[in-house]
């Protein structure tokens, strides 16, 4: 299964490339704009910081949401052959991937065969850090937190810290006040 550009509509095609062409970290409210105007579902208050590099086979008007309020440092790279939905007031550092898309293992001759696609749901209010990396069929929970560097490869429950490779339940974030610190830490100073 390839993607080539003959099968895009100009739309389509826009919304893969025209936000890439920005300057990395100007022009936000215009970057946000083009990608609106494209076509892709942006809720009202939403930010693109940075680039939005989609692949995949998948239609990015159909298969990609942003709610409202949500901030995209960038650049995100989504791997789009199932269904990505970003909730509302929902934080994403620098370099975050978004894979919807793996593949089976096969015979020692061609071990990556055919395609499986999974859809991924980021839930209100979630802080997913830098250079997180989330593979198909995952859902992270309402509030949560995914610390920097992290792989998600199951579902993260609502108002929980999870870290690491791969990503594991660090401590439950129910209650837990503002703090000042702008640093995410995985565990609580002692």
């Amino acid at each position: 299964m390839g993607l080539t550009e003959l099968n895009l509509d100009a739309r389509q095609l826009a919304c893969r490339s025209v936000s890439g062409a920005l300057p990395q970290f100007g022009f936000v409210r215009t970057r946000t704009a083009l990608l609106r105007a494209a076509g892709i579902p942006i809720g009202a208050g939403s930010l693109f910081l940075g680039s939005l590099n989609v692949t995949g086979p998948g239609d990015v008007r159909a298969l990609l949401s942003v709610g409202a309020r949500s901030f995209i440092t960038g650049p995100l790279h989504v791997d789009l052959g199932a269904a990505v939905r970003i909730g509302n007031n929902v934080q994403l550092g620098h370099d975050v991937a978004l894979l919807t898309i793996d593949h089976e293992i096969g015979p020692s001759q061609h071990r990556c065969t055919n395609p499986v696609m999974a859809p991924i749901v980021i839930g209100d209010g979630a802080w997913l850090a830098s250079r997180v990396l989330v593979l198909p069929g995952v859902t992270v929970g309402k509030g949560a937190v995914v610390a920097a560097g992290a792989v998600v490869t199951r579902d993260v429950a609502p108002d929980t810290l999870v870290a690491g490779v791969p990503a594991r339940f660090v401590r439950s974030l129910e209650g837990t006040e503002h703090r000042t610190s702008a640093r995410l830490r995985a565990h609580p100073r002692t």
